[in-house]
């Protein structure tokens, strides 16, 4: 068993997620790595922050949209402790190679991974 090659098997293809000629190495990762892993994992992050809003939001149900996007856009802005379990999440599907480039970009791809999910998880408020 290869672990790399197990993980990459995995991931989901995602047309959209173009890799064409001149994007610079952090967007081709994002686009050939983070998006797939984050697509698997859909299920446990909207699971992770649904677990976190009613932690911290006794009446989450009760609560108007507008609120539950305010909450949301703080809890992934503000919250480190979230966002270090969001990217963990995604770090731990990364293959031995991914993961070095990963450290070498780290400030700049847990921005992009934070703002994914953020952006993943606002548009599934419904299933929070």
């Amino acid at each position: 068993m290869e672990r790399g090659r197990d993980l990459i098997k995995l991931r989901p293809k995602i047309p959209a997620a173009k890799i064409t000629e001149g994007i610079s190495e952090i967007e081709q990762f994002q686009n050939s790595t983070l998006r797939p892993i984050i697509k698997f994992q859909h299920d446990l992050l909207i699971q992770l922050f649904s677990d976190h809003a009613n932690g911290f939001q006794k009446n989450w149900d009760s609560l108007s949209n507008e609120k539950k996007e305010l909450f949301i856009e703080n809890s992934m802005n503000k919250n480190q402790n979230l966002k270090n379990k969001f990217v963990g999440v995604i770090f731990g599907f990364f293959t031995k190679e991914e993961l070095e480039f990963y450290f070498e970009n780290k400030s700049e791809l847990n921005r992009r991974i934070v703002q994914i999910i953020k952006q993943r998880v606002l548009s599934n408020l419904s299933l929070i």
